[in-house]
């Protein structure tokens, strides 16, 4: 998400301080970049006083959703303790700052009924994961009421495009159909389970959305992002192969594997009332983009889904 949301934001003439545990190889021009961790509270409050930020994306955060049950203690540092140093270190030396903190749709768990979930719908975090983003959720929703500060919470579905770990499971494919292209490996994909379905939004569109947030979102509100429209994971594997003109033979394996569930679909009426956003990008470009960096890079894809 980092890199597409510098660029959104450089686009619409935001200056830009980023904070990272590793600096990029290639540094934008013009980019005040600083690293640190965020679980380091001093460095946390050095940085913010430095920036004096108008405006905070507060994308840090341990996302990939297994790595919660096997990484517990570090992922409630990272996801909930980090998000409070910034919280704090904004309500000291940046208290007009508009802070966007990045919950996620996990967040609501496994909601029972037809309709779509909406902002006001009942948390129900059902994996180690989703309770950190819950916690750093309503904490970030609280300093609005109690401080008055204009925090912010978005609640994005799954996004995918060019740049994401293989560890995800949409990159995953694709780079081991760029290794099958070029020869790297033997035509066998190993994949999970392929029946989930998912709502997928292109990482640039849900770039979009933060920006509009940061704009015109209302302190002490949370806001759903997605697209709108699911489709199975099988489906994403077939045009991922056909958009790489191969057809491999599918390996299930246990490690991947994820037990049958269904995440809720997400209301988006607030975002586009208040701030316009809907998404704009097709599935099929996203695939195809997500394809051609898989086919031009020269890495093999980790064997995680």
């Amino acid at each position: 998400m980092g890199r597409h949301l510098i660029r959104e934001l450089l686009r619409h003439n935001w200056a830009i301080g980023a904070f990272d545990l590793v600096l990029p190889p290639a540094q934008s021009a013009g980019i005040d970049y600083r690293q640190g961790d965020i679980q380091d509270r001093a460095t946390v409050e050095q940085v913010v006083k430095q920036f004096l930020p108008e405006a905070c994306i507060h994308l840090s955060g341990m996302a990939f959703v297994p790595e919660g049950w096997t990484n517990t203690e570090t992922l409630f540092s990272v996801n909930v303790l980090g998000t409070i140093h910034l919280l704090e270190a904004c309500r000291k030396y940046a208290p007009t700052a508009r802070v966007l903190v990045i919950s996620s749709a996990e967040v609501y768990g496994r909601q029972s009924g037809r309709r779509p979930v909406n902002e006001n719908d009942p948390l129900s975090p059902d994996n180690p994961y989703a309770i950190s983003k819950a916690a750093a959720d309503r904490i970030a929703l609280l300093y609005a009421r109690q401080y008055s500060m204009h925090t912010m919470v978005a609640r994005p579905g799954n996004h995918i495009g060019p740049g994401q770990s293989a560890s995800f499971a949409i990159s995953s494919f694709a780079g081991q159909l760029g290794d099958i292209i070029a020869q790297k490996k033997k035509a066998v994909i190993k994949v999970g389970n392929l029946d989930n379905q998912r709502d997928f939004t292109d990482v640039r569109d849900v770039a979009r959305a933060y920006r509009l947030l940061i704009e015109k979102g209302r302190p002490g509100e949370a806001y759903n992002i997605a697209s709108g429209q699911e489709i199975s994971i099988r489906s994403i594997l077939d045009q991922l192969c056909k958009i790489a003109g191969t057809r491999p033979v599918i390996e299930v394996v246990p490690e991947r594997y994820r037990q049958p569930e269904q995440r809720p679909r997400l209301d988006t009426t607030k975002i586009a009332r208040e701030t316009g956003w809907k998404p704009e990008i097709t599935l099929e470009t996203t695939l195809r983009d997500i394809m051609k960096e898989a086919a031009d890079s020269e890495f093999n894809s980790p064997q995680t889904d």
